[in-house]
């Protein structure tokens, strides 16, 4: 099978903490030699592109300095292309506010915002949670960096961008426009990565995650291929309502797909 360009997730898909998952390596330079251009994915918003490739460059996994898209700079990309005179209040990490401003766009801390970004946030206490209800008022756009329930870490799982997500969510009874997996804007900016001409209908999407990775494929009409070597199981593709295209070990057995 051909595919113009394969997503490929990256916690528990090419790498668990700081270390490379076996497979990875063969399995990018499968794609490679195949002809397959590679687009690195992550919902993980605490970390600037350049730092992750500076990651790949030290672990294992045969990284050629193919193109990242995180999180925190789609959903820069995203408010840059829709509101780019937007004042933006965030609830998340430092990455998202360097990326925001990166983008061109004005974050602020205190007082009303015409958008408030809601993501993953270590530092969220009552003071800050309490600035973000304040930072709305008539027609404030809130947007969700992604709606990731738990997050694997080294020591096991660790609360998701949902947890600060559904706390604002709770408070300004608003529902969020989202930007990371498994919503399809992810895929779109991934696309538009390695070529503006590139259909997400052609494009291959592999993760370890049935609720994120693989269920924005499904929704972006993609072929899809879930690796066992993170968060769901064999036990959960049964028991769920996502159905991959290809179940595989790890991302190494992405070479018996092309």
């Amino acid at each position: 099978m051909s595919y113009a360009a394969a997503f490929v997730d990256l916690d528990g898909t090419v790498w668990r903490g700081r270390e490379a998952i076996p497979g990875a390596a063969r399995g990018l330079r499968a794609l490679r030699e195949a002809g397959v251009p590679v687009v690195l994915l992550t919902n993980n918003t605490g970390v600037r592109r350049d730092e992750i490739a500076a990651r790949l460059d030290g672990i294992d996994v045969d990284y050629r300095g193919e193109p990242v898209v995180t999180a925190s700079w789609a959903t820069a990309a995203y408010l840059a292309e829709h509101r780019p005179d937007a004042d933006v209040h965030v609830l998340g990490q430092d990455v998202v506010e360097e990326e925001l401003e990166a983008a061109g766009l004005t974050v602020t801390a205190k007082g009303p915002a015409d958008v408030v970004v809601a993501g993953y946030d270590e530092r969220v206490s009552f003071a800050r949670l309490t600035a973000a209800l304040r930072a709305f008022e008539p027609g404030t756009v809130f947007v969700a960096t992604n709606r990731d329930r738990v997050t694997p870490d080294p020591d096991g799982l660790v609360p998701g961008a949902n947890a600060f997500v559904s706390a604002i969510e709770g408070m300004v009874e608003q529902d969020p426009v989202v930007v990371g997996k498994p919503e399809t804007r992810m895929a779109e900016l991934a696309a538009g990565e390695v070529d503006a001409d590139v259909d997400v209908h052609d494009c291959l999407m592999v993760g370890d995650n049935l609720d994120t990775d693989i269920l924005m494929g499904e929704r972006a009409g993609m072929d899809t291929a879930l690796v066992l070597s993170g968060v769901s199981s064999r036990e959960d593709v049964a028991a769920s309502d996502v159905e991959p295209t290809h179940v595989l070990a790890d991302l190494g057995e992405v070479e018996t797909l092309l």
